[in-house]
């Protein structure tokens, strides 16, 4: 026979709400009863009874007919037990009205938890056709952007290759420069000035040639290239 979850679950709750509130627990109680027979009956042994959240007994095994008593000898003498009563006992104090109410709670929480998914599963995918055009957009999305990435990767990488080249031709031109700084140029005889002047006195020639190498060095000087001395 199939159990109805949700049914069992209300009227558990139900019960639960009519016993004793709050949480139960369980204790021993002397029972003056007799077990065995003939030589062998035994006056007196432990059984067991249930008590509520404010101490009052709210019901005993001490007249159990499922009592079954084992036995034990130590040092100290000898002790007896209802080992059917104690289980029940244990068992019941656990299924109190305040666990019981607590696992309704958390089973109604759960089943609405799993109605509110389904609804937005139905919302989205009213049929497994939908399912399917829904992974294949999502695989098309997917390889789209798998492409523009791979463009951008290869574009950052051209783009790299653009940056290490003029830094490479920065270098290039820094070290020219500094080759050109480092060297040492000499002064062209100025001929054609020479023969132009010809027809001018000596001394009026040689002041001219001199002030024309001195600016000559002047803006040399400037730029700074180093001049052979004459």
């Amino acid at each position: 026979m199939t159990t109805d979850i949700t049914e069992l679950a209300q009227r558990m709750k139900a019960a639960a709400e009519k016993a004793t509130p709050g949480e139960w627990w369980a204790d021993e109680v002397k029972n003056e009863g007799c077990y065995g027979s003939g030589d062998d009956c035994v006056e007196g042994f432990t059984s067991y009874a249930i008590y509520g959240s404010d101490g009052q007994t709210l019901f005993d095994s001490l007249n159990s007919d499922a009592a079954c008593i084992s036995e034990e000898y130590d040092g100290e003498g000898h002790v007896a037990w209802d080992e059917t009563a104690q289980r029940n006992a244990e068992f019941i104090a656990l299924a109190n009205p305040a666990n019981i109410l607590a696992l309704v709670e958390a089973l109604e929480k759960a089943r609405a938890g799993e109605k509110q998914w389904r609804e937005l599963v139905d919302a989205f995918c009213s049929d497994d056709a939908d399912w399917h055009k829904l992974t294949n957009s999502n695989n098309e999305l997917i390889a789209l952007l798998s492409q523009v990435l791979c463009k951008q990767a290869d574009r950052i990488a051209e783009l790299e290759n653009q940056l290490k080249s003029a830094e490479n031709n920065e270098i290039d031109a820094r070290c020219h420069i500094a080759e050109l700084e480092s060297s040492t140029v000499k002064l062209p005889k100025l001929k054609m000035l020479e023969d132009y002047l010809a027809e001018v006195a000596i001394e009026e020639r040689k002041q001219i040639l001199v002030g024309v190498k001195l600016e000559f060095h002047r803006a040399l000087a400037a730029a700074g290239i180093k001049v052979e001395v004459e």
